[in-house]
């Protein structure tokens, strides 16, 4: 009977601890991909802030400036990151896909241009197509 007691406490412990060891397992995988998002997060408001028209030249000068060094850290964070790199997650992939979009910071210093630049000459957008454009709802 002792023995029997011991054996049930062994295996009661030897199941919560693989209970605990998944759920650690999981926690890391799905912060695996935090940076990439906060990465989008910072881009948003990098962005945001180039196109707030409330803003002095001045305070948007010293809010990009802020802003563009973050990025310039959570960028390197997300390329040297093994676990984002190796993941086959749909976000990750598109991503990469999108480089010049997602790494603006460093896919701007790499054509020596700025990041506002850069993140319009990928998506299309100068002068002509503004001029083009019209004004209305969709």
């Amino acid at each position: 009977m002792k023995i029997m007691k011991s054996l049930n406490h062994n295996v009661s412990a030897l199941c919560l601890l693989c209970c605990l060891a998944a759920a650690f397992s999981a926690s890391a995988q799905s912060d695996a991909l935090f940076s990439l998002k906060n990465l989008e997060r910072e881009r948003a408001a990098l962005l945001a802030t180039f196109t707030d028209e409330s803003l002095s030249s001045d305070v948007r000068q010293q809010k990009v400036a802020t802003i563009y060094k973050r990025l310039v850290d959570i960028e390197r964070m997300v390329l040297r990151d093994e676990r984002i790199t190796n993941s086959d997650k749909l976000l990750v992939q598109k991503a990469f896909a999108n480089y010049d979009l997602t790494f603006l910071v460093h896919a701007s210093a790499e054509k020596n241009t700025q990041p506002l630049t850069q993140w319009m000459n990928t998506l299309g957008i100068n002068a002509n197509t503004i001029a083009q454009s019209t004004l209305g709802y969709r």
